[in-house]
């Protein structure tokens, strides 16, 4: 967005910075009201700009960059983006001035609880936001979950047609919540069925079977032998029995000589290897505290301490869940703040918000009070 800037101050805290060129009722009630969901806004220095507090704040573009939407994450995001937007009305708030992309809709993990940006001099129309907003969700929601697709689908065939409302869109979004629920349950309930039927069936072919065996006359244990030892007498032609405890062995001719070759001693003989495949040397951090090597086998790769949306954990407190990510640009690979709490360092200079700092071999770099070292080939 033109006219934004980020700003971290000595005491730790981060703002977001908007270009402002006139004065609004909005601001004062913002700052006063201070509306549930809404970012909180604060006095700037700077008469030309709107100033909001974003301090450890983690957008949507970023929370889902790697990790595909479930289908309760995307209920829980819209229906607090719905709820934020109808309260705004109470505040004389217009949607058209929510900022509805996915870098200013801000998150709270693992809860997903949502805060968004209220900047009085937008003035984008709700509906195209919200057009946006949605083609955004079918690209990151998770296409083996059918729940999931089927309400995102929904909902952005519904802002195509003309009479599109936030009521219709809640209502929508309830609807497609109660089916899909619905669905749920009667497929849980036919599961169920199933089951019982199998255990009726299993039930009646064990009674079954058990009425025939009580109806089949049982031999006699010595009836059986008697028959089992005619039976071999037939086929033996008359030879002795195998029950006899005396059995004559028949005469067996000696065994052809046989040659054994010994085997050659282990390392006289050696695999020919047809090909070597050369795995690509890649960037690398080593920490200075247990001596780790983490290879950066993609890009971006995430660091926090948020095992399942990160590429590698740190598992500190004072290490942010999203704080930094390390991108590459041709052969050069560049280090990013997350918008941590406690801050990324370059050899000693602390980065500012979003702002990309290129490595070089050696460089240190530093997650809150976690230092690593950089190389740019490893291996």
């Amino acid at each position: 967005m033109s006219g934004e800037e980020f700003k971290k101050e000595s005491d730790g805290k981060t703002y977001l910075l908007l270009k402002k060129t006139t004065e609004t009722y909005e601001e004062q009630m913002i700052q006063k009201a201070r509306p549930e969901g809404v970012l909180p806004m604060v006095r700037s220095e700077k008469r030309d700009a709107y100033k909001y507090e974003i301090t450890g704040k983690k957008n949507l573009a970023m929370t889902f960059e790697r990790v595909p939407m479930n289908a309760e994450q995307v209920e829980k995001i819209l229906q607090g983006i719905l709820d934020i937007l109808g309260r705004g009305r109470e505040y004389l708030l217009s949607e058209d001035n929510f900022i509805l992309c996915p870098e200013h809709i801000y998150l709270r993990i693992p809860e997903y609880e949502v805060t968004l940006c209220y900047y009085p001099e937008y003035g984008v129309p709700f509906d195209e936001q919200m057009g946006k907003l949605f083609e955004m969700l079918l690209n990151r929601v998770d296409y083996r979950e059918e729940k999931a697709i089927a309400m995102v689908y929904a909902l952005y065939m519904l802002l195509q047609e003309p009479d599109m409302t936030l009521e219709r869109i809640r209502e929508k979004l309830c609807e497609q919540a109660n089916r899909q629920e619905k669905k749920v349950e009667h497929q849980e309930d036919k599961t169920e069925k199933q089951e019982e039927n199998r255990m009726v069936w299993e039930e009646r072919r064990e009674a079954k079977y058990s009425d025939k065996e009580e109806k089949r006359p049982r031999e006699k244990s010595g009836q059986k032998k008697a028959g089992l030892r005619e039976w071999l007498r037939k086929e033996i032609g008359g030879k002795k029995s195998i029950y006899n405890e005396k059995q004559e062995v028949p005469y067996a001719a000696p065994l052809a000589p046989c040659i054994r070759e010994t085997a050659p001693e282990w390392g006289t003989q050696y695999t020919k290897v047809l090909s070597v495949k050369k795995t690509e040397a890649c960037p690398s951090l080593i920490s200075q505290r247990s001596g780790e090597t983490v290879f950066l086998t993609k890009f971006p790769f995430y660091v926090g301490s948020l095992s399942d949306y990160t590429d590698y954990v740190i598992k500190q407190d004072t290490v942010s869940r999203f704080h930094a990510k390390f991108v590459k640009q041709g052969e050069k690979v560049f280090v990013v703040d997350l918008n941590s709490t406690n801050g990324t360092k370059v050899n000693g200079r602390a980065l500012n918000v979003q702002e990309q700092i290129p490595l070089s071999n050696g460089d240190r770099v530093k997650f809150a009070e976690e230092e690593y070292l950089f190389f740019e080939k490893e291996g």
